[in-house]
């Protein structure tokens, strides 16, 4: 976790100069609006010592789900704080919120592979790693907010700059944003590598990570993430892969169609410990 804020404090600045913004967002649904989401493809390959999982499918509600499934999402409230929605998954049903707070959630798991670092404190639960990844469950944003958000953080130079551990060593960083038409996208390529005598670190990889949304609703059209890491963390051999690609219904990522498939690792409750700060706020019916 040491590792994590220590990287990512120059950068949470840029979090910091949008706060003003934050408590109040531009969400254009009303209640009723749903919207279905295909799981288009979602699975993990992980290893940690002598633990492993290979799962297909995604977990909801401690069931695992197949590809292809598809899930709805209904506005239940909306306001300028953010968007109440109920997530139903074939007869399960799920209630959670969207705001502007959930930005601090996107931005560490933009360094998404940064999380790796506390693998070997993780318990291992079998049952749940073998039930697969779950959802990101940002299904609304403010379009204004995360614009600024993704501009800033599509300046390459800026994010090299931020980050001045020798012990990090950015191979390739690429971010771009196209908010040229109605569906805003945002795409993000690292390549790392992580070296620590000290602490047993020595591992890398490359990690993808591609956000879209209309400008007009802020509701979230589709993501995309990539993991792809090996190597030794605490002196423990890891190697994980994974991939997980939802979409609304009738609309297709642009250049991730081609890529092929990648998983990833890490327990959900260890990562909402870890971020510290909670993507979203679940209710559960």
């Amino acid at each position: 976790m040491k590792k994590i804020m220590k990287i990512g404090i120059p950068i949470l600045l840029i979090v910091i100069m949008l706060a003003p913004t934050m408590v109040k967002g531009n969400y254009n649904v009303a209640v009723g609006n749903s919207f279905t989401y295909d799981v288009v493809k979602s699975s993990w390959d992980v290893t940690a010592g002598a633990n492993s999982a290979s799962a297909k499918g995604f977990a909801f509600e401690e069931m695992n789900y197949a590809e292809k499934t598809q899930f709805i999402v209904e506005v239940t409230a909306a306001s300028a704080a953010g968007v109440d929605w109920d997530q139903t998954v074939g007869s399960v049903t799920y209630a959670g919120s969207n705001g502007g707070s959930d930005l601090l959630g996107v931005f560490f798991y933009m360094f998404y592979p940064l999380l790796l670092a506390d693998i070997s404190s993780v318990t291992w639960n079998q049952t749940e790693m073998d039930l697969g990844p779950e959802l990101f469950p940002v299904y609304f944003v403010d379009p204004q907010l995360y614009s600024e958000f993704f501009y800033d953080f599509a300046n390459d130079t800026y994010v090299t700059s931020s980050i001045s551990d020798p012990e990090w060593v950015l191979t390739t960083i690429d971010g771009t944003f196209d908010n040229s038409s109605a569906i805003a996208v945002f795409e993000w390529h690292l390549d790392m590598t992580w070296t620590d005598a000290v602490s047993g670190h020595n591992y890398g990889g490359t990690f993808t990570f591609i956000f879209a949304f209309d400008k007009t609703t802020g509701a979230t059209k589709g993501y995309y993430f990539d993991v792809d890491y090996s190597g030794q963390v605490d002196f423990t051999a890891i190697s994980i892969k994974h991939t997980q690609r939802v979409e609304q219904v009738g609309y297709n990522l642009p250049g991730v169609g081609f890529i092929p498939g990648f998983e990833w690792f890490l327990v959900i409750p260890a990562f909402a410990l870890l971020v510290g700060i909670p993507v979203i706020i679940k209710r559960r019916k």
